[in-house]
């Protein structure tokens, strides 16, 4: 003996035929109000069916009402009736089956033209503002750039020193010329106090380090137009943090030594240097 199947829980031959189906007796009204018995003959309330789906309150009213035009889209009817059914208890597949049997596909799956008119309105307005976004970007970088343009030459034309010409000197004539005396001869320049005696006079801010006879005499920051002299014994050692910022006298006599800017020197003189210097001076 051969057992028929038994039916889903909760779902009876009769609650799982639609009522167009020709094969059976009919229940008479529509596919909305057959899907609220079958909701209603499991004692399911549509608050139950959308906190559990997720779907709207408004979505399932209007399905059990068959106004599938209240949908965001007809798309949407299969997947919502999917849902629906899967949590009553009947078979989506034949929930969506049932429900194209009345729908004609293409108002289920094709949009219609109002639709497809606001789709393509949405699209175009979507590429005139990004566009539009676009000009806005590319006009503010213009504009910034003119500005720093503008301001560049501004400070340009202020630090260019302003030339006038001299007013023209007007030199009344000597009746009586005086003769020209010649200048006075320089005077003769003292002997230094010590055998050693270096002078530094400075034309720039810099850093210097002075050692007389190996101990520590000065290491700080100078300025433009200051002097320091020191004298030793034996010797004196000098480091510059800006070669060019400094001049250097040694008893009297120029010193000579690399003065290229920013370049730190450390220069050691002595007795042999003074030498050096006084007969470099007297063979000239």
């Amino acid at each position: 003996m051969t057992m028929e199947a038994a039916p889903p829980p909760g779902e009876g031959k009769r609650a799982g035929r639609p009522p167009w189906d020709k094969s059976g007796p009919t229940e008479g009204g529509s596919f909305g109000e057959w899907l609220r018995r079958q909701r209603e003959m499991r004692e399911i309330s549509l608050r139950d069916i959308a906190d559990r789906t997720k779907i709207s309150l408004r979505y399932l009213e209007a399905m059990e009402a068959d106004r599938f035009d209240l949908l965001p889209a007809p798309i949407f009817a299969k997947g919502f009736l999917r849902e629906y059914a899967r949590y009553v208890g009947l078979s989506p597949d034949e929930v969506v089956n049932h429900y194209l049997a009345v729908h004609q596909p293409e108002e289920v799956d094709q949009p219609g033209d109002a639709t497809l008119i606001a789709m393509e309105r949405k699209r175009r307005k979507k590429g005139r503002s990004w566009t539009w976004g676009l000009f806005l970007l590319l006009a503010g970088a213009l504009l910034l750039a003119l500005v720093a343009f503008v301001s560049w030459m501004v400070e340009k034309r202020d630090d260019e020193p302003t030339t006038t010409p001299p007013p023209p000197q007007v030199v009344a004539p000597q009746p009586n010329p005086q003769p020209v005396s010649s200048p006075p001869p320089p005077p003769e320049r003292e002997a230094p106090k010590t055998p050693l005696e270096v002078t530094l006079d400075f034309s720039a801010d810099c850093w210097v380090r002075v050692m007389v006879d190996g101990k520590t005499a000065l290491e700080e920051q100078r300025v433009q137009g200051e002097s320091l002299q020191f004298g030793g014994q034996q010797s004196v050692a000098v480091k510059l943090g800006n070669a060019a910022a400094a001049d250097i006298q040694v008893n009297g006599y120029p010193f000579e030594f690399d003065k290229t800017p920013g370049k730190v020197v450390e220069l050691v003189i002595d007795l042999d240097t003074v030498r050096a210097l006084r007969e470099t001076r007297e063979a000239r």
